[in-house]
């Protein structure tokens, strides 16, 4: 006997313990089907069904267990099998319990004979627990691939080298290419060079360490353009624990670059002409000084100060004066290179960082070019401008190695350059900076006299050539100075003009006054107003608040400079006529040294033209000085007014004014300026005499 034969019969010798234990086994059901009816099943399957092996084998049959939907099914795979089609199967179907609940079954089962005709013998397994775990499991997978499909921002899988395993359909969008073509490329194969190196790097140094990810970076969307980026990337393992790629997500981030672009502009950069503010200045200067100290090179700072802007913005409106602002930071670019910094500090002030110059002389002659631009017409619409530039030049190292002294020297420069007659330029000197410091340190003792009441207005007499009373007076200021004693008007009040405070003291001379010409009514006193005092409007109220003392406004007249007749602003036009109409006359002070305008003396009304005591005082040895007074009075006199001469020291001048016919004089001849208690005393004599 061979060994198979043996271990068969062995085999079938243990058959029948074999098949019992098998029938009685407790996890899987057992039946055999003969003619559509169970004539077998073990107490498993019984049970699963809750019925019991008797009721099952008393004329029930697989269909009594199916589900309606799944009977066919069931009848088609045992008709096929006792047909002889098929020896065996392996099918599911959903079953139905003895109280109509449902469970999910899986069957084996193989064609026999039974009592000598064909039958079904198979097994039955309870799967409603794997079934309901795998359709978890499928709910949940398709609930996330829903939601990740859903998501507006592009999603991406990769596998452990690299290559693309999915996507969503915003990342389809987003690349141009659909999915399935995604499948097993590269980011090589998908995204420019530059790009994909980038990517490549990124994704590896995380494979390196796994976790998370979070990087900026572009990416080119299917219709070319370059977007900024936030990926989010993740890696994920397999089953086993080892690396199974990673996940990303991309975060679009463009407006939001593009809006913090644009506030970093807008609060760095001047808006109306596009130009560095001093915000961004400061650190553009800072940046190059430290650059000059490590090299040792020389760099200079250029303060801009446009010449009478001021007027063109008054008279022409700020829309041609923005213009004009557009055009000269232009001319300003147009001298500098392309490695310099122009700057608009606000206003008409510009400031131009030159780094790396050789020498002062070379930012001087930059400086001269601007000048010379910026000294041609402007076309602005249909108006042709004219201005002019100042311009102040500090140096580092020379000057200083501090930023902000060096703004500072090169301001101080600058106005030095404006009081050396506008249209130039003028380097920092200590001298301008001892002048600076003068300059503050009067600012602030001009504050504490005006607090402590050190200021007085004294009056100096105006007297009427042919006529022996005086009866016209001009109000000087004067300082009573705790330590320097009696100062002048000359040594402080462009400092005042400066600081602000010209208002107030031109309004207390003028409280001063009327104090003097309730004493004196029958006289007139002359009082200077400056330029600020016109335009903040304060001094138009003067004729009400001489009205309120009881003071005819015939009784003051005001004197202005003669650039003031230049200035076509409302507020200054309107101050000085309704000077005119309430009755105050207007005088012209110091004519002839100022941008003389004959048909503004008529516009005005001006009443008196004041000599300057500068020809007055060659009147008497020089011949052009004599020509000009003389040419003056008989000008005045033509358009209707009175001629004061200034400044009258010798009776030779005197004799020579009244020979050329001027009606009033004024100086040191007749009396020096007086206290008020002493003017009231010199003219109480003048009465008695």
């Amino acid at each position: 006997m061979t060994p198979n034969n043996s271990i068969l019969e062995g085999l079938l010798h243990e058959a029948v313990p074999l098949l019992r234990g098998l029938c009685s086994n407790a996890l899987i059901g057992v039946y055999v089907i003969q003619d559509d009816r169970f004539v077998f099943v073990n107490e498993r399957l019984a049970s699963l069904f809750a019925y019991t092996a008797q009721e099952l084998c008393s004329g029930m049959g697989p269909q009594h267990l199916t589900v309606e939907d799944d009977r066919p099914l069931v009848r088609e795979q045992v008709a096929r099998r006792m047909s002889g089609q098929v020896q065996s199967s392996h099918y599911s179907f959903r079953g139905i319990r003895k109280d109509g609940t449902g469970l999910d079954v899986e069957v084996f089962g193989v064609s026999t004979c039974f009592g000598g005709r064909p039958a079904i013998i198979g097994m039955l397994i309870d799967v409603t627990e794997r079934n309901d775990a795998e359709r978890a499991v499928k709910d949940q997978l398709r609930f996330i691939t829903r939601l990740v499909d859903n998501i507006p921002n592009p999603v991406f899988y990769k596998d452990e080298v690299g290559r693309y395993i999915g996507c969503n359909a915003a990342f389809e969008q987003f690349i141009g290419t659909p999915r399935e073509q995604l499948i097993g490329y590269s980011v090589f194969d998908l995204s420019p060079p530059d790009l994909a190196a980038r990517y490549h790097a990124a994704d590896q140094s995380l494979f390196n360490s796994r976790g998370t990810q979070i990087y900026e970076a572009q990416v080119q969307y299917a219709d070319g353009s370059r977007h900024d980026v936030v990926f989010y990337k993740a890696t994920f393992d397999k089953a086993d624990g080892s690396l199974g790629g990673l996940v990303g997500l991309i975060l679009d981030i463009s407006e939001r670059k593009q809006m913090e672009q644009a506030i970093w502009h807008e609060a760095n950069y001047d808006a109306l002409t596009g130009l560095p503010n001093l915000r961004l200045l400061r650190d553009r200067l800072s940046e190059e000084l430290e650059r000059a100290r490590r090299q040792g090179s020389t760099l200079a700072l250029l303060f801009i100060d446009l010449d009478r802007f001021k007027e063109v913005n008054d008279t022409l409106g700020h829309q041609v004066g923005d213009q004009l602002l557009i055009q000269a930071a232009e001319r300003i670019q147009a001298v500098v290179r392309s490695s310099d910094t122009v700057s608009r500090q606000g206003g008409d002030e510009f400031v131009v960082i030159l780094s790396d110059i050789n020498n002062a002389q070379a930012a001087g002659m930059v400086a001269s070019k601007i000048i010379r631009l910026l000294h041609l017409p402007f076309l602005l619409g249909s108006n042709e401008v004219y201005v002019s530039a100042s311009i102040g030049i500090a140096l580092y190292p020379d000057d200083s190695t501090g930023q902000e002294t060096l703004v500072s020297y090169a301001d101080q420069a600058m106005y030095a350059a404006k009081a050396s007659g506008r249209n130039c330029f003028s380097y920092f000197t200590p001298s301008l900076q001892e002048e600076a410091i003068r300059r503050q340190a009067i600012g602030k003792q001009l504050r504490r006299a005006l607090a402590e009441n050190h200021f007085e207005a004294w009056f100096q007499p105006i007297m009427p050539l042919h006529k022996g009373l005086p009866v016209k007076a001009e109000a000087l200021l004067r300082w009573h100075h705790p330590t320097d004693g009696i100062r002048l008007p000359g040594e402080f009040i462009a400092v005042a003009e400066e600081i602000g405070m010209i208002g107030d003291i031109g309004n207390l001379v003028f409280q001063q006054t009327m104090d003097l010409l309730q004493q004196w009514p029958q006289g007139q006193v002359s009082v200077n107003i400056s330029p600020r005092q016109l335009i903040s409007g304060e001094c138009g109220l003067w004729p009400q608040e001489m009205a309120a003392r009881g003071l005819p406004a015939s009784c003051l007249a005001v004197e202005i400079t003669e650039n003031l007749l230049l200035d076509e602003r409302p507020i200054v036009v309107n101050t000085l006529l309704g000077f005119h109409q309430a009755g105050m006359e207007v005088s012209i002070d110091d004519f002839g040294t100022g941008y003389s305008a004959m048909s503004y003396l008529k516009k005005f009304n001006i009443d008196y033209l004041k000599i300057d005591r500068s020809f007055i005082q060659g009147l008497a040895n020089d011949n052009t000085d004599r020509a000009i007074t003389e040419a003056v009075i008989a000008m005045g006199h033509k358009l209707g007014m009175k001629i004061i001469a200034e400044g009258v020291e010798t009776q030779a001048q005197l004799d020579l004014l009244l020979q050329a016919g001027c009606d009033y004089a004024q100086g040191y001849l007749f009396a020096r300026a007086m206290p008020p208690a002493d003017f009231i005393d010199y003219i109480r004599q003048y009465q008695s005499a």
